[in-house]
């Protein structure tokens, strides 16, 4: 029995540092310079501060006389540059956008990604600056993936007129990357 466990231990502490690995792999910051905005979106450069520590990133994108607002949520590992071309879409189709870097992402610092915990105070955030920007305008979320969670974990529940989830993870056990 000895002989068995001495042969296997190795392969459990492997086990044990593959899951480490894993996880600092998908936790850590993936931060990086975005630049500007393409110009075909008129978009300004905003930031504002979250209570989860960050100050967050992004571009606000209006139109003059909306058919309302869209928030874009990124999702894991990725920062507002994978909302591009979902925001040229629905500028044509008459709608304001803000996109977003979550904490640790982007232009967002931070020093890990915490799978929405966090960055649903960066969401939270995200809605006062839109409701500050215009008080009375529809708004809408749309989050994928990490976003989505980011926005179901948001507390106090979100005063949006509606939110469009996609990919979102049930459990923290079967988080894939995007």
């Amino acid at each position: 029995m000895k002989r068995l466990l001495v042969a296997f231990a190795p392969v459990g502490v492997a086990g044990i540092i593959c899951v480490f690995c894993v996880g600092w792999l998908l936790a850590h910051s993936v931060q990086t310079r975005i630049g500007n905005p393409p110009a075909n979106l008129n978009a300004q450069a905003v930031a504002f501060a979250s209570d989860s520590g960050a100050n967050v990133h992004g571009w606000w994108c209006p139109i003059q006389n909306d058919r309302g607002i869209v928030l874009l949520l990124p999702g894991i590992r990725a920062d507002r540059l994978s909302m591009v071309d979902r925001t040229r879409f629905l500028r044509r189709a008459g709608y304001s956008v803000l996109l977003v870097d979550f904490r640790a992402t982007g232009e967002t610092k931070g020093d890990h990604i915490t799978f929405g915990w966090k960055e649903s105070q960066d969401v939270l955030a995200a809605i006062n600056f839109l409701r500050q920007t215009d008080p009375n305008d529809h708004v809408t979320i749309i989050g994928s993936s990490l976003g989505g969670v980011a926005a179901l974990l948001a507390t106090p529940p979100l005063k949006v007129d509606a939110l469009v989830l996609e990919e979102v993870y049930p459990t923290i056990e079967i988080v894939r990357c995007s």
